[in-house]
């Protein structure tokens, strides 16, 4: 079980890049136009990322859309969520798996299922929704489209996976068949979508979410067959025309040097806690508020770092929102920004609890002459940023 962290990671770092080819991805990309993506120039816009900070990426497996409808105006949902958080300085990386069913308020739409982002408003929205529930900032994104999953497969020969129940289902409005034998055996394209696509599991979404995982356990064995390796081009020919992102090739060698480096203990997956639930005759998954904030708190704010309020002491407008995102980016959960008691404020100035002072700290070190204040009675322990007229 150790080595699947380790190939959860390949797999989504574009496939190929375990096996030494993110340089010749580097000379393939930068030679050729994605033609499979026509808004490459024109992608969503992420968080900018702030050196020091956990590195978030957004991961989207797109569903087959409407059957039927022309792949111009069809509406993919995402079949697959995960957020990737990297840390390159300690060398970690934590997954988290969103349950495609999860219950969510989708902004400008309403509340939804999760999934219906993608749907109603492409990658931007998607983003912007996960980064709405999770509380925390997304910096870059990876999609991989329904066509381009069963393509990759057939580019890899296969994928060799032991099944371990019969699944048998039949949609024919949908135009989904599966039926698959139990048993250890090579998937081709097609098969690979029925097990990914399978849903009818006793513990219903969250089952099919491991069974996600899995699969890309799978998918990890066989990017590191040396056999793999003579395949390369037509991988990289496969991917490019089937995945879309923001990270830039440059980007993608160096995420592919990282993943060579991490070691499988330090790699940690998670599944959204939560339950099934039917809202209104519709079928949903409830996140478990309380255990979904902790996991939030270790996943993506090391568990460690205090939740911080940020408030303006200067007059200026916007300067502590400003502060806030600087703050977010660093790992920092901001969890109120405000107008502080007045606009006076000289010099920025840090107030903290003594429990929570390595974490003032930290925060110190983002500003030139910031004041540090212990105050024992602070309110539930939280630290306060006040941004002074040094700060514009």
């Amino acid at each position: 079980m150790k080595k699947f962290f380790k190939y959860t990671l390949i797999a989504v770092l574009f496939i190929v890049l375990s096996v030494g080819s993110g340089f010749y991805y580097v000379f393939h990309s930068l030679n050729k136009p994605n033609p499979g993506n026509p808004n490459s120039g024109n992608l969503t816009n992420t968080d900018e990322f702030v050196k020091g900070g956990r590195l978030n990426i957004l991961l989207l497996g797109l569903d087959a859309g409407t059957i039927g409808a022309s792949e111009e105006h069809n509406r993919h949902r995402s079949d697959t969520m995960m957020v990737f958080s990297i840390d390159r300085d300690k060398k970690d990386i934590k997954v988290l798996s969103i349950p495609r069913d999860t219950r969510v308020k989708i902004p400008g739409v309403g509340v939804e299922k999760i999934n219906a982002a993608m749907a109603f408003g492409g990658p931007d929205l998607a983003v912007k929704t996960v980064k709405d529930f999770l509380g925390i900032p997304i910096h870059n994104y990876v999609v991989v489209n329904y066509k381009g999953f069963k393509e990759i497969v057939d580019a890899l020969g296969g994928v060799e996976i032991n099944i371990e129940k019969p699944m048998k289902y039949d949609d024919n409005a949908g135009n989904l068949h599966i039926d698959l034998k139990p048993g250890l055996q090579v998937l081709n394209g097609d098969k690979a979508e029925q097990f990914v696509r399978f849903r009818h599991y006793p513990g219903g979404d969250l089952d099919r979410v491991k069974a996600q995982q899995k699969f890309i356990e799978a998918v990890g064995k066989t990017i590191l067959k040396p056999s793999t390796l003579l395949k390369l081009p037509k991988i990289i020919n496969t991917v490019q025309e089937n995945v879309e992102t923001d990270i830039g090739p440059l980007e993608i060698a160096g995420l592919a040097n990282f993943a060579r480096q991490v070691g499988t203990d330090n790699i940690k997956t998670f599944i959204l806690p939560g339950e099934g639930k039917y809202i209104s005759g519709v079928s949903y998954f409830i996140p478990f508020q309380s255990q979904m904030n902790d996991m939030i708190d270790q996943i993506f704010f090391d568990g460690g770092y205090s939740k911080v309020a940020v408030l303006n002491g200067n007059g200026s407008s916007g300067v502590a929102s400003k502060i806030a995102r600087e703050l977010e980016q660093k790992g920092f959960k901001v969890v109120r920004v405000a107008n502080a008691d007045s606009f006076d404020y000289e010099t920025t100035t840090i107030i903290y609890p003594k429990e929570k002072k390595d974490d003032a700290e930290k925060i110190a070190k983002i500003f030139t002459n910031a004041e540090m204040k212990e105050e024992p009675q602070l309110q539930a322990g939280l630290t306060t940023v006040i941004v002074g007229k040094d700060i514009n």
